[in-house]
């Protein structure tokens, strides 16, 4: 089991084709096909983010905890809380509104989200002053291009008021604090046997460097 947990950024990779074949197989509606694809994309982006070229806990201890410690073993953060966090991110924000399809705002909470994605990565390289961060081109090229067709091609305002949209901003909200800001992935990230490798914490990029 540590084993996998240790690893749980490259068995996305796996999981990523898996949801591939299913969104191309199975009879799904464009919503649902919407909701699968950006499946796919997000255990891509994972692998992006930890596995190649990695370095995303390094860019969130900067940018989101504030803080210049480059002492990987003092962040609070290990493979057991970065998978608790995304895993159970996706499952809350997407696999939800599969199951659940006619609670509206859980679609839209989703499809807002991966147009976020695409701002916040923007944002990290404007603020780190450089052209790359870790999960930027499965950000722009993957989790952007998905939400874009949605809104274009799928949504229908007359569907949605007010309150939904309310409710989709605030579930992200929610989700995130639980999956990144509250105890239990606090403490799981203080659990041993769980390390980050260095390309996970700090990137190829800045491995090269040094």
């Amino acid at each position: 089991m540590k084993k996998m947990i240790n690893n749980w950024y490259n068995i996305s990779v796996y999981l990523a084709g898996l949801i591939a074949l299913l969104t191309i197989f199975l009879p799904v509606t464009e919503v649902q096909k919407c909701l699968l694809a950006s499946i796919c994309i997000l255990f891509l982006h994972f692998f992006e983010e930890f596995g190649y070229p990695g370095g995303f806990p390094l860019l969130g201890v900067k940018l989101l905890l504030g803080t210049n410690e480059m002492d990987k073993t003092k962040w609070d953060c290990n493979n057991l809380s970065s998978m608790f966090g995304n895993w159970t991110f996706l499952i809350l924000v997407y696999v939800l509104p599969l199951l659940l399809p006619n609670v509206r705002f859980l679609t839209l909470s989703a499809m807002l989200f991966l147009l976020m994605e695409v701002i916040m990565h923007s944002i990290f390289n404007l603020r780190l002053k450089s052209i790359y961060n870790a999960g930027l081109i499965t950000a722009i090229l993957g989790l952007g291009p998905i939400g874009v067709y949605y809104f274009i091609n799928v949504f229908d305002s007359k569907m949605y008021n007010l309150y939904d949209y309310a409710l989709a901003v605030l579930w992200l909200i929610i989700v995130f604090l639980f999956c990144f800001r509250s105890k239990i992935y606090w403490g799981l990230g203080k659990k041993d046997g769980y390390v980050l490798t260095d390309q996970t914490a700090f990137g190829v990029t800045n491995l090269t460097k040094n």
